[in-house]
Order: C-alpha cells, then sequence, then structure tokens
C-alpha cells in the first residue's frame, strides 16, 4: 500500500479520482491507503492500470524493498493480514506523511526520481531509498523529518 500511495502523490493523483476510477466513496478508498480495510488484487490491478503504472512494476518495486528491509533492518514481510497497530512500516510511513518535512518537501523536477526505480545501490557502496523506506530505517532522516531545522529565508 505504501508503494501505491507513493506512486499516487508523485503523480498529483487525489484519493477522491483513485475513488471514482474503482467505483468507491473517497472515504473507502482513504480506508484502503491507511490500512483499515484490505485491497483486494482486482482493485490493485484498476489502481495501476488507471496510474498507468503495470502491476508488475509495483510489485517487483515491493519485492526489492521487501528484501532490502530484511536484509538491512531484521524486518520480515508476513503473508497475513495484520492489524494496523501491527504494520511496523505502514505506521512508520502514516508517521512520514504526517512529518513537517514531508509536508513541506518541494518536488525538484530536475531530477526526479520514482519511487518505482527503487532502491538504487551506488558504487560508492550506499542505497538511496525512497524518503518513505528512509524514514522507516533511519533514525537521523527520520528526527530530520519530524524536526526539521528553521530556515530564514534571505539571513546567512
Amino acid at each position: 500500500m505504501v508503494l501505491i500511495r507513493e506512486v499516487r502523490a508523485e503523480r498529483g493523483i487525489h484519493q477522491a479520482q483513485v475513488a471514482d476510477w474503482i467505483g468507491k466513496t473517497p472515504s473507502a478508498w482513504t480506508k484502503v491507503e491507511a490500512g483499515k480495510s484490505p485491497l483486494p488484487l482486482e482493485t490493485f490491478v484498476r489502481v495501476c492500470n488507471s496510474m498507468q503504472v503495470m502491476p508488475s512494476a509495483v510489485m517487483a518495486t515491493a519485492e526489492r524493498y521487501a528484501a532490502l528491509l530484511s536484509q538491512k533492518a531484521g524486518w520480515v514481510v508476513l503473508t497475513t493480514e495484520l492489524d494496523f497497530s501491527e504494520d511496523g512500516l505502514l505506521r512508520q510511513a502514516q508517521e512520514y506523511w504526517a512529518s513537517p518535512g514531508c509536508r513541506n518537501v518541494i518536488p525538484n523536477r530536475w531530477s526526479f526520481g520514482s519511487v518505482l526505480n527503487g532502491p538504487t545501490y551506488n558504487t560508492d557502496q550506499s542505497i538511496s531509498l525512497a524518503a518513505v523506506f528512509q524514514f522507516a530505517v533511519d533514525p537521523v532522516f527520520r528526527e530530520l523529518q519530524l524536526n526539521p531545522p528553521t530556515v530564514i529565508m534571505g539571513a546567512l
């Protein structure tokens, strides 16, 4: 669900538009994005197709992030339905999306990279993650998003 929400946000698509595509109310789709309602496969495919994203691209990205989170952070992917309180990644994602750092991000149209292209393994042995995943595994990044430094325009 995290990836679907990130792709929707990247493309500037409102939740109500997704709800319209799948014949649901905006509040019903909001519950799906929040992890409070399940996302049936048929609906997943319709949402992906409506956003012009191959469902297999979303699943491949999910597999890459699952492997990374398992190897680097010790997380596990469960195939059973979880209560929101038990879903660590979704809880972290919700906290990130509500954070001042996320709300105040300014998109850079010159170096845009989709969440679907990650994670990226760099030649210097570092790994570039989408911000929502970095928030979940990097305490320093998380703190910066929750308490961004105050910037005074025009001051040096």
